[in-house]
């Protein structure tokens, strides 16, 4: 399904969430695999953000929202210290296919931390078993 020199890793967490790592050999495969498996956001790699700063998510499709929510984003410093948590809402309609955009604002103090990371988890539903879906989480470093 990808094409040659591209690599991810998925690792299972402690709590069953599945953690994408990408590793980057060949930009167009590498795009190729991150939509397939995560949504898009609007803070790439090494963007600056500053506090209030809306995170928006476009689902692609390939994440599903459960009562309006498609998860949460979790904003750390590198020393691990969660700076703040949001909660990702639809912005209109989100009982349709395909796209749907998802935003939250996440307001905090980034102290001195000069770097960090923006961890987007996903919202499988409750349930267990084949009621609730995978957790799936990854990844987006930041500077502040």
């Amino acid at each position: 399904m990808y094409g040659c020199g591209s690599k991810s890793k998925e690792t299972k967490q402690e709590d069953d969430t599945v953690l994408v790592e990408v590793e980057k050999t060949n930009t167009e495969t590498n795009e190729e695999m991150i939509s397939a498996t995560q949504p898009t956001v609007n803070i790439q790699a090494n963007n600056k953000i500053t506090s209030p700063q809306v995170i928006e998510v476009n689902s692609e499709g390939v994440w599903h929202a459960y009562e309006g929510e498609l998860g949460t984003v979790q904003l750390v410093d590198n020393n691990g210290t969660e700076l703040t948590l949001g909660i990702l809402s639809a912005k209109g309609e989100w009982m349709k296919s395909g796209p749907v955009m998802f935003s939250t604002e996440l307001t905090f103090d980034s102290k001195k931390a000069k770097k960090g990371k923006l961890i987007i988890h996903n919202n499988p539903g409750d349930g267990d078993g084949d009621e609730a879906g995978t957790p799936i989480s990854f990844e987006i470093p930041v500077i502040f």
